[in-house]
C-alpha cells in the first residue's frame, strides 16, 4: 500500500465516478481501477459496490475513507512543519535585551514573531549586557541585544540602533529648571559616570564624548549597585547618567531629566553566537534590522 493508492481510493470516494476521478489525478480510467483493485486484494476487502451505472462506498469503505483521511492530514502537517522549522518558525527562541533594547526593538519583535511565527515558542528576558555576552557564550542564550560593539572571538554583533545618554537629577537639585546641559559644565558638580555591576558603556560613551570635544570628564564610579544609586540620586544633588529610554522611566518616578551638549551616544547591537546562525537567528536579526531602520525614521 502506497500514497498513490490511497489518493485514487479517496479520488473515487469523492467523485463515486471512475472517470471523473482519472481525470483529476491526470491518469487514464484503467489505471483507476487497476490500483483500487490491487488495493483492495491488499487489505482484503472490498471498498466500492460497482454497477454499470453506480458507484458507493461499502460499510467498510466509509470507515477505511475516515481514516485514510487522517493518514492524509498528518502528512500534510507533517510537511508543513518540516517547512516551518527550516524558515525558522518552528522552535524556541531565547533572547535577552538591556533596558533600552528592551522597550525600542523587543517589545516589538515579539509582537511581530507572534504574528509571522506562531509556532515559535518565545524565552524574552530583561539582561544587562555584560550578563548576556556571559550567556551566549555558554550557549544559554541565542540572541542579545546589548551595548556595542561586543568583542568576543566566538561572537558577532550587528549595530542596530543609537540611543542618546541623558543626565539624571533629583527634582530639588539646582539644574532641575533646566532642559540640557552642557558637558563643560559638568566639572563643577558632582556627577556618578556608572555604578556596580553595570556595563562600562555609559561611562566610555560620556568621557570619549567629552575627550572629542576637548572636555576632561573623570570617571567617577559607585561603589553601590543599581537600587543604592538610585537612592543617592534621589537624596543629594549628584548627577547620574542613563540611556534615553531608562531617563524616561526616572522621569515616570519623579526625577527630572537633561538631555546632554554635546550628546553622548549609544550603540545598541544585536549579538548572537558566531559558530550557530541558523535560519532562525538569521529571521530574527531580519525582522530586528526592519525595526530599527524603522525606529530611525524621523517622525
Amino acid at each position: 500500500m502506497d500514497f498513490r493508492e490511497l489518493e485514487v481510493f479517496r479520488a473515487v470516494a469523492e467523485d463515486l465516478h471512475f472517470g471523473r476521478a482519472a481525470e483529476r489525478l491526470f491518469v487514464t480510467q484503467s489505471s483507476v481501477s487497476q490500483q483500487l483493485r490491487r488495493l483492495e486484494d491488499e487489505l482484503g476487502l472490498l471498498l466500492f459496490h460497482r454497477t454499470s451505472r453506480t458507484v458507493r462506498l461499502t460499510p467498510a469503505g466509509a470507515v477505511f475513507l475516515g481514516e485514510v483521511e487522517k493518514i492524509f492530514a498528518a502528512r500534510d502537517r507533517a510537511i508543513r512543519v518540516a517547512q516551518q522549522a527550516a524558515a525558522g518558525e518552528q522552535g524556541t527562541l531565547r533572547i535577552a535585551a538591556n533596558y533600552p533594547a528592551s522597550r525600542l526593538l523587543l517589545l516589538p519583535l515579539i509582537e511581530r514573531l507572534r504574528t509571522s511565527h506562531p509556532s515559535l515558542a518565545l524565552v524574552p528576558r530583561e539582561l544587562p549586557s555584560s550578563e548576556q555576552v556571559g550567556e551566549l557564550l555558554r550557549g544559554e542564550l541565542d540572541v542579545g541585544l546589548a551595548y556595542g560593539p561586543i568583542v568576543a572571538e566566538a561572537l558577532r554583533s550587528a549595530k542596530l540602533l543609537e540611543v542618546p545618554v541623558v543626565a539624571v537629577v533629583r527634582l530639588s537639585h539646582p539644574l532641575a529648571g533646566r532642559d540640557a546641559l552642557e558637558l563643560s559644565e559638568l566639572p563643577r558638580h558632582r556627577y556618578i559616570t556608572a555604578h556596580a555591576g553595570a556595563t562600562s558603556a555609559i561611562e566610555d560613551s560620556l568621557i570619549s564624548c567629552g575627550a572629542v570635544a576637548g572636555i576632561r570628564l573623570l570617571r567617577s564610579p559607585s561603589a553601590t549597585e543599581l537600587s543604592g544609586y538610585l537612592l543617592e540620586l534621589e537624596t543629594s544633588d549628584t548627577i547620574g547618567f542613563s540611556s534615553l529610554p531608562r531617563g524616561e522611566q526616572s522621569r515616570a518616578n519623579g526625577m527630572h531629566v537633561l538631555r546632554l551638549d554635546p550628546e553622548p551616544r549609544l550603540e545598541l547591537h544585536a549579538v548572537w553566537d558566531a559558530r550557530r546562525r541558523d535560519s532562525l537567528v538569521n529571521s530574527v536579526l531580519y525582522e530586528l534590522r526592519d525595526l530599527a531602520s524603522r525606529a530611525d525614521r524621523p517622525r
